[in-house]
């Protein structure tokens, strides 16, 4: 069987790009009101889903000709609001839903993180994931009061630290220190509670943390490194990776790579979950499915598309040649991307061509059809791909992309025994555990 999770950014759109057009006479809530939100989620928990995913950052992009005009007239990740805030609203009408929240170990202090994952962890009664990001974009680190970027290395060196600053934490309380005696009048076992004392070469913290053991102990750790530093940082310390591939001979190499490099660590290879990105698009007939996607591509201009792969990649890509071969560029710390888009045999797209797949979903594959079709295409990149489910990202309004998406396409993997039924556990490592 298959895990699916829903991925979603507080803010306009997610991958695809302007997909905060939409009806007006069909859209009941905006992404910045809680309803949204928790429409999506019942839909997703209706749908039997492991967890709903936010990733997140902390500036708007301004790589593209020097300014931030094409971030604010499309919405390009921007404004987005703060996924942590959010999870209560949705916990509440929620049972069994996991949620993933990206927070960054380079911004966030480790103990003021470890504090706010674990009272959501209590509050959702143990449905919290954590996905660890090492920030990139310069303008998140001149709005936390730094001058540059810390340098890539540099930032996993940090995160190793960071990490064991957290594993400290969660550990400064023995599982079963609270014995909350009335009688007696004991509330904790001061033996059982201990400070950590920690001192490293980034960080110092005394503890212990200031929040009683949870009921996952600490949340799902979930990384999307895709760097060589980031798979290695992923290998020691994911419970789940999710990542970017866009054909199942790539999904295999990675997925076979981030097993062997578990090894390294002592791990189980089957007990990292590996989830591949990708973009459903289902309709009642093909037909329909092909207008979704083409509805959804005329809306993108090239300029978006260009606005935002230079604010991932940090580099103003209007000084060059948009009709060159994709796979000649020289533009340092996207070499992974450009494999990406350069695998797939045939001819070799354009700078142009890859800026309007980019706008319409990042590096993630389009799967088009109907029901049936979108399952077949689902069960083959499961089968060949080496992965354990996959990350369903909107292509248009959230509450009506995951409604048509449980409606119609859930029932048919659920026929094929390729999904669940029903959850078995109650917290979302359970979820992830099930199979």
């Amino acid at each position: 069987m298959m895990h699916l999770t829903g991925f979603m950014v507080h803010c306009p759109a997610p991958h695809t790009l302007l997909s905060w057009i939409y009806p007006r006479e069909k859209t009941r809530h905006y992404w910045y009101e809680p309803e949204y939100w928790q429409t999506i989620a019942r839909t997703l928990e209706r749908g039997k889903f492991d967890m709903f995913f936010f990733a997140d950052q902390l500036a708007a992009y301004d790589a593209y000709k020097g300014g931030m005009e094409p971030t604010l007239r499309y919405a390009l990740q921007f404004p987005i609001h703060d996924p942590v805030v959010l999870v209560p609203a949705l916990s509440t009408v929620t049972e069994k839903l996991g949620f993933a929240i990206t927070m960054s170990a380079t911004y966030y202090a480790p103990y003021m993180l470890v504090r706010k994952l674990s009272t959501l962890d209590h509050l959702t009664k143990g449905r919290v994931g954590w996905n660890i990001v090492t920030s990139f974009h310069g303008n998140e680190a001149r709005n936390l009061g730094l001058e540059t970027v810390i340098p890539h290395d540099e930032r996993y060196e940090r995160a190793e630290e960071y990490m064991e600053v957290c594993y400290q934490l969660w550990n400064s309380w023995d599982s079963d220190a609270v014995v909350m005696d009335m009688e007696r009048g004991v509330f904790a076992d001061p033996t059982k509670v201990r400070k950590i004392d920690f001192k490293g070469r980034w960080f110092q913290c005394t503890g212990p943390s200031s929040v009683m053991p949870s009921p996952q102990g600490h949340p799902v750790l979930i990384q999307a490194g895709a760097s060589g530093r980031g798979r290695e940082f992923a290998a020691k310390h994911a419970e789940c990776i999710f990542g970017l591939q866009r054909t199942p001979q790539a999904m295999r190499a990675f997925a076979d790579d981030m097993r062997a490099r578990a090894k390294k660590y002592g791990r189980k290879p089957e007990d990292i979950k590996i989830l591949w990105g990708v973009i459903p698009i289902v309709g009642k007939t093909e037909e329909e499915a092909k207008a979704k996607k083409r509805a959804g591509l005329e809306r993108i201009p090239i300029e978006a598309g260009l606005a935002l792969m230079s604010g991932h990649f940090n580099y103003d890509l209007s000084q060059l040649d948009l009709d060159q071969p994709f796979e000649n560029l020289e533009v340092p710390g996207i070499q992974g991307m450009v494999e990406i888009f350069t695998q797939q045999p045939g001819k070799k797209p354009t700078l142009r061509e890859v800026a309007t797949l980019y706008g319409a979903g990042i590096a993630m594959p389009h799967l088009i059809g109907t029901s049936e079709q979108v399952a077949d295409q689902l069960a083959y990149l499961h089968k060949e791909g080496g992965g354990d489910g996959f990350q369903f990202s909107p292509a248009y309004y959230g509450p009506d992309y995951f409604e048509e998406i449980v409606d119609l396409l859930i029932p048919v993997l659920q026929k094929r025994g390729l999904f669940r039924k029903e959850y078995e556990g109650g917290i979302l490592r359970e979820h992830l555990q099930q199979y």
